[in-house]
């Protein structure tokens, strides 16, 4: 049921700034702009400059402002947008205002939720929105850009209009059974329904990649104490993030940064130093800590001392490294080699160099960005399940077909149709289309206010 209220909300963020912009969605957007700015013939879509009045006559500020006519707005409703000056106190006089003419606060994604509920966006596009907002990296904006422009929608209603093939060929053999109707062929069916599942289950698996796009890529630095890790860290942020110090187990606790490197935000995580004896119960909880953070990881990079005994190696360093998430970073190669590097864990991918060369950080950053393009880290071009919400619907779609599938030649029609149909069922969720306010109401409360 439609939200007749008017609301009005701050669209940008809180505090002072050059400009400032305030929402209002709803039947008294058109009446508002009106009289608090004079205008008696407004034109959609057409910016105005003119003097914001408050109900008492007071002039509030000089703005520009813009009446988008519904349907063709944001929201589907008449949505005006203020652009005042971003004084705190300017925009609070407005806002009061709008309150006192009859406007309500927006709750959290409501703009986004009306525009949902009014047919402008499915709901795979209303949640783009908020990763939109939050994108931050080339690869994190271009994956939400590809959500909100509607393709994951698109995607579910070809599944689902080959679902409804399918459902139409079974209700023709349960409608007509008693007359002149070919039997449905099951081989044909079959092939049907695998070929989905085949892309349901395809789409659905990307949903690892969702982390890695939105939160960044887990690279991890570990190896021994004074090995080169926390140099590493600074190097790579490009700040003394973590204390460098002779003394071994200077770090005890992990210690996180998020950087850009290439198209990818890159969450590099600085672990304590690992060797086989420490007294310090302390410095034991951290190499836990370390092994914890070792088995999460995306990627790994072992660093170590060139000019040192080779390390040991622990069981759980094994368990944990391998050819297609690891690398060694051989350091301190301006000092005399201590061993053979070649037979050092020769499986593994391997970078030499100093890191108080000044291009040290360079040359790691550009090596990270050939690898991970090189691993598919990340895959290109892909249309990425970004919640747990879509991954649970497809999978619970995808199981539906394989019973479905699973059913043809030994039982009635009926049964295997009644399947197909729950499988339509779940990835019609996925849009939002069905009456399910806990949802919604769930997808829309981690919005911020104004959008």
């Amino acid at each position: 049921m439609a939200d007749l209220t008017t609301i009005a909300a701050l669209a940008t963020p809180s505090g002072s700034s050059a400009l400032a912009v305030i929402r209002v969605s709803g039947n008294s957007a058109l009446s508002i702009a009106k009289e608090a700015f004079g205008k008696h013939e407004i034109v959609s879509r057409k910016a105005y400059f003119g003097v914001y009045k408050g109900v008492s006559g007071k002039v509030l500020d000089e703005c520009l402002w813009v009446l988008f006519s519904g349907p063709k707005s944001y929201t589907g409703e008449d949505l005006l947008e203020i652009s005042c000056h971003g004084n705190p106190f300017i925009v609070n006089r407005i806002i009061e205002d709008l309150f006192k003419r009859g406007c309500r606060p927006a709750l959290p994604g409501e703009f986004t939720r009306r525009a949902f509920v009014n047919g402008k966006m499915d709901l795979t596009q209303a949640e783009a929105v908020a990763e939109i907002i939050s994108a931050s990296s080339e690869r994190s904006f271009e994956a939400a850009r590809k959500l909100l422009s509607g393709e994951l929608g698109k995607r579910i209603f070809e599944w689902n209009d080959e679902i409804l093939k399918l459902i139409a060929e079974t209700e023709t053999q349960i409608d007509f059974s008693e007359e002149e109707v070919p039997e449905i062929d099951s081989g044909y069916f079959k092939e049907k329904l695998e070929s989905l599942i085949f892309k349901l289950r395809k789409t659905r698996e990307t949903a690892r990649y969702s982390s890695r796009v939105y939160e960044g890529i887990n690279v991890v630095i570990f190896g021994a104490p004074n090995a080169g890790k926390s140099s590493l860290m600074n190097a790579l942020v490009g700040t003394e993030r973590a204390l460098v110090s002779d003394e071994a187990g200077t770090t005890r606790d992990f210690i996180s940064e998020n950087i850009l490197i290439g198209d990818n935000c890159i969450r590099i995580i600085d672990t304590a130093g690992i060797r086989e004896y420490t007294e310090s119960k302390v410095e034991e909880s951290g190499i836990l800590k370390t092994y914890d953070c070792m088995k999460r990881a995306d990627f790994l990079i072992f660093v170590v001392d060139s000019s040192s005994p080779t390390p040991v190696i622990s069981e759980e360093i094994l368990e944990n490294i391998s050819q297609e998430n690891s690398c060694i970073l051989f350091n301190k190669t301006d000092l005399n080699p201590a061993f053979d590097k070649d037979n050092f864990l020769p499986e593994i991918d391997r970078l030499s160099l100093s890191l108080l060369e000044s291009q040290a950080s360079e040359t790691v950053k550009k090596y990270l960005e050939d690898i991970f393009s090189k691993k598919n880290i990340v895959p290109d071009s892909e249309v990425l399940v970004v919640s747990a919400r879509h991954a649970e619907s497809i999978m619970a779609a995808e199981k539906s077909l394989i019973e479905a599938s699973n059913l043809i030649g030994n039982i009635p029609i009926e049964f295997i149709s009644s399947k197909l149909r729950s499988a339509m069922e779940e990835l019609s969720e996925i849009l939002g289309q069905f009456d399910n306010e806990k949802v919604l109401d769930k997808v829309f409360s981690s919005f911020c206010i104004g959008k």
